[in-house]
């Protein structure tokens, strides 16, 4: 176990972290990327060109059966985007709406679901819809599509965005301010760490690193694979930020340990209330999924290092 030989000053840790605010120019910047993000799309005769967006159904077929996750009806495709495997968009230049085509493809030999990696197939695809970009304007129009709560005007938009930016740069000076105090308490004490600890720490960063990949619809081994890395190379990559995780665990264990910190049954209760009814699911399945000692020590690890930020003396 990991140990703290000299615990530091851990109350009243004295830092400055500038603040800034919100400037005119960064609210136009957001304001443009926003119009960007959201061109008008104007419906056209003709045939598919590169950066229209078309909607489609399409069927994708292996030896002349449909194949799991290959199929989609009035899915929106922007032409050039490089979305689907390579040649499927390129194969669709020139086609007009009603028109069925085959499409002739082969996946990637990396292809991260495996039974179709390097196949050949067929993709039918139909095309409902050809549409052109075009730039949108800032107007009352744009803003009432936008749907944002007693935001129906450019004046009042602009408003919204400027206090939409300032809070990202509050957000920025809460997480510099947890930065700098943090790295002023690790210099300040020493801890002997044991291997084992920064083992645990990288294995949460890689979960966090799956869960984070997972929620764009891929996995770790897929994302090494396309990245041409190897799991052990990820794994030196994140030692040394596992290793000061390790460090800071211990520190704050020892200001527990000090301070006397404590979570009751009653709390525990009461978040995993809370998170039941955030995850609409039942307490009974909470408790299945989360040890209430893990909790509790994860808890008492929040109010350690709480004590530490809210005690400090911050100057801006």
């Amino acid at each position: 176990m990991s140990k703290v030989k000299k615990l530091g000053k851990y109350k009243g840790i004295e830092v400055t972290v500038p603040k800034t605010t919100a400037s005119d120019t960064e609210v136009d910047k957001e304001i443009q990327q926003l119009l960007a993000q959201r061109p008008l799309l104007i419906d056209k005769d003709g045939v598919v060109e590169n950066g229209d967006v078309t909607v489609i159904d399409f069927e994708g077929l292996k030896d002349g059966v449909a194949f799991a996750g290959g199929t989609a009806k009035d899915y929106s495709l922007e032409i050039g985007s490089h979305s689907f495997i390579e040649g499927f968009e390129e194969k669709m230049i020139g086609m007009k709406v009603g028109e069925t085509r085959d499409l002739d493809l082969t996946f990637p030999t990396n292809y991260q679901a495996s039974e179709l990696a390097g196949q050949d197939v067929i993709f039918k695809v139909t095309v409902h819809k050809i549409q052109t970009k075009q730039e949108a304007t800032l107007n009352d129009e744009f803003v009432q599509s936008l749907k944002i709560q007693d935001v129906n005007h450019v004046d009042e938009f602009k408003t919204y965005m400027k206090a939409y930016v300032q809070s990202k740069h509050d957000d920025n000076y809460r997480t510099n301010v947890e930065n700098v105090l943090f790295q002023a308490l690790l210099n300040d004490c020493e801890v002997e760490v044991e291997d084992k600890d920064i083992e645990a720490a990288m294995q949460e960063q890689l979960d966090q690193i799956s869960y984070d990949l997972s929620r764009q619809g891929m996995t770790l081994d897929a994302y090494l694979s396309m990245a041409g890395a190897s799991l052990d190379a990820l794994k030196e990559q994140l030692r040394p930020s596992a290793k000061q995780q390790a460090q800071f665990e211990a520190i704050i264990d020892a200001i527990i340990i000090v301070e006397g910190i404590a979570t009751s049954d009653q709390e525990i209760d009461e978040q995993f209330d809370m998170m039941a009814k955030q995850n609409n699911i039942t307490v009974e399945q909470v408790e299945a999924q989360v040890s209430r000692d893990g909790f509790k020590r994860d808890f008492n690890r929040v109010k350690s290092s709480q004590l530490v930020i809210q005690s400090a003396i911050i100057h801006n």
